[in-house]
């Protein structure tokens, strides 16, 4: 009986590795999709670029208003802030454009 009820113990245990390896190469458990987004880029280029940034900030979203970016004026915990109370349930898509917008933008915006 001990044989048997190891056996299966075995079998469990081989299938529960192999479900948990064909998830962790499944694209909905990535890495990535389990963090949190942040903004990656730092205080510096956010106020270097603030006037460039913020009237695409809020053309592309709208719930921004002319008081959230005064009150922003180039502050990374205040935009951080805003995201969250303008776009908390999408907060993350906010977040990945800033963070997009500012690889795309970072050079030329330097070199201007």
């Amino acid at each position: 009986m001990k044989s048997g009820l190891s056996l299966l113990s075995l079998t469990l245990m081989g299938l529960m590795l192999f479900a948990g390896t064909a998830q962790a190469a499944s694209p909905l458990f990535a890495p990535s999709a389990q963090k949190p987004v942040r903004l990656v880029l730092n205080q510096d280029q956010l106020e270097g670029m603030w006037k460039q940034f913020k009237g695409e900030l809020k053309q592309k979203w709208a719930e921004f208003t002319d008081d959230d970016l005064m009150l922003i004026e180039g502050r990374i915990d205040k935009l951080e802030g805003k995201i969250q109370e303008r776009y908390g349930d999408r907060r993350e898509e906010v977040k990945r454009w800033v963070d997009e917008w500012f690889e795309t933008h970072g050079e030329s915006a330097r070199q201007s």
